[in-house]
């Protein structure tokens, strides 16, 4: 069976190129050339045949120069797209991929096909370079109906030999070719020497047509406490009205010190309709408010419970819910398990 799989190629490490000032991204003709199993736009192997369209999405960058509004320019080729093909893949730099991917889980909504994401630890150029198999194995997952393969409708992260859910990934190497984990929540497929599909974990489409929200606000801080942290300069944002929402990563299950300038935060945000989305520092675990005494101060009306979501997911589904959500839609929707992404 033949599928129609789009490409996108954002920049990264993927496509990187050595220059005088270091690795900067080379254009996608420069790229295809070192791949000859797509050169022509079309993939035999064995019973399969797919069709490509390739893309790129001018300017290419490094992902450390990804923005919200280039997570819409992506959103938007996408649902452009995505009437005519079965299953789309992004090509992107991996600093940013576990935002981006998490980003996409959230404006995609009624998602029915696969998009994966993925890149590469070393330039498509290089002689060592992961970069072939890693778009090799996201072509498995985008062009499923080629391989008979169960299909994965979510945001996905293709990556050394595991797919990962988009908003339960977290880059935990920057040199390693297993860069990507996925700490609290299994793969959603492992491609070894034959491709296994947790099904069991897949969410399941239903048969509502794609629609996009893509707003995020940008009026948000991502803060981790440490020893002897000082809330003065973030309570003066709250009392400024300068946040609508705070990324509050605690101590191990909630716990943050006992201090009074703690409880006069949270009573700012409690006036000034800030709300905090609280997790975790620890890869591992969610957090548990209530478990130890030092988390009670974060039993209030402006705080929501963010269990075991990714630092990542956590910032994204923020942003997106303040931008697209009345304030008295936020708690709610901070609190619920919207794509897979909280267990």
């Amino acid at each position: 069976m033949q599928s129609n799989v789009y490409i996108l190629y954002t920049g990264g490490t993927f496509g990187m190129k050595s220059t005088t000032s270091g690795l900067q991204p080379s254009t996608w003709e420069e790229i295809i050339t070192y791949l000859p199993a797509i050169k022509n736009q079309t993939y035999f192997h064995y019973f399969a045949e797919i069709d490509f369209t390739f893309d790129t999405l001018e300017p290419v960058v490094d992902s450390s120069d990804i923005t919200p509004a280039t997570w819409e320019r992506i959103a938007r080729r996408i649902e452009k797209n995505y009437s005519t093909h079965d299953g789309f893949i992004i090509l992107h730099g991996t600093d940013t991929l576990a935002y981006t991917s998490s980003a996409l889980s959230f404006m995609l909504q009624n998602l029915s096909k696969p998009v994966v994401l993925t890149g590469a630890q070393l330039p498509i150029f290089h002689p060592r370079t992961d970069g072939i198999i890693n778009l090799s194995n996201a072509i498995y997952i985008a062009g499923y109906k080629s391989f008979g393969i169960n299909c994965i409708p979510e945001v996905c992260i293709c990556f050394n030999d595991d797919v990962l859910r988009g908003n339960r990934a977290v880059k935990t190497s920057t040199n390693d070719f297993e860069g990507f984990s996925s700490p609290n929540f299994d793969n959603l497929a492992h491609l070894e020497q034959n491709i296994t599909v947790s099904t069991h974990l897949i969410y399941k489409p239903n048969d509502k047509d794609l629609r996009l929200l893509t707003r995020f606000s940008e009026r948000v801080v991502n803060v981790t406490v440490f020893p002897g942290y000082n809330a003065t300069v973030l309570l003066e944002l709250v009392q400024k009205n300068k946040l609508d929402g705070i990324v509050l990563r605690t101590f191990g299950a909630g716990n943050l010190p006992q201090d009074a300038q703690w409880q006069t935060l949270i009573n700012a945000c409690e006036k000034h309709k800030t709300i905090i989305l609280a997790t975790t520092q620890c890869p591992n675990g969610q957090i548990e408010l209530g478990q130890y005494a030092s988390s009670n101060v974060l039993k209030s009306t402006s705080v929501v419970d963010g269990k075991d979501i990714t630092p990542e997911a956590a910032l994204t589904k923020l942003m997106w819910v303040i931008g697209n959500f009345e304030e008295s839609d936020r708690r709610r929707m901070l609190s619920k398990n919207l794509r897979g992404e909280i267990s």
